[in-house]
């Protein structure tokens, strides 16, 4: 499933393109954040052992990028904003065991970072960093 989104960052209501945030060690950013998880249904090659891709959006700048939520309320947040059934998704914190296979799974298909907080009713995040 692919989104649309818009940054939080405008300026006198033009949109402002936000540029990731480098970090300095590959996929640091997103430890400790929260992924959804949802089924493959046959789209990307590379998923975990249970079938599952983390949810991903194409941005203003056409490029891929994970979703990632500071904290489960946001994440229960967006799935409420969001057109996908209840049980479509599985909020998933990123830690040490899992994000060596979730970087695997993005990078795979191209995705250049992570929007962190996403809102779907709007289509802006409060920030985006590379990964």
């Amino acid at each position: 499933m692919h989104l649309r989104a818009k940054s939080l960052h405008q300026k006198n209501g033009n949109h402002m393109q936000q540029q990731p945030t480098k970090t300095p060690d590959d996929g640091m950013v997103l430890e400790g954040l929260w992924v959804l998880l949802v089924n493959n249904e046959g789209q990307l090659a590379s998923v975990a052992p249970n079938g599952r891709v983390p949810m991903m959006a194409r941005a203003g700048d056409d490029q891929t990028y994970l979703l990632g939520f500071k904290n489960m309320v946001n994440a229960r947040k967006f799935l409420k904003g969001s057109s996908l059934e209840a049980d479509a998704a599985e909020p998933r914190m990123v830690v040490k065991g899992n994000k060596n296979q979730l970087l695997k799974i993005a990078k795979d298909v191209g995705v250049v970072g992570v929007l962190v907080d996403y809102d779907p009713i709007t289509q802006q995040y409060a920030t985006a960093a590379e990964i």
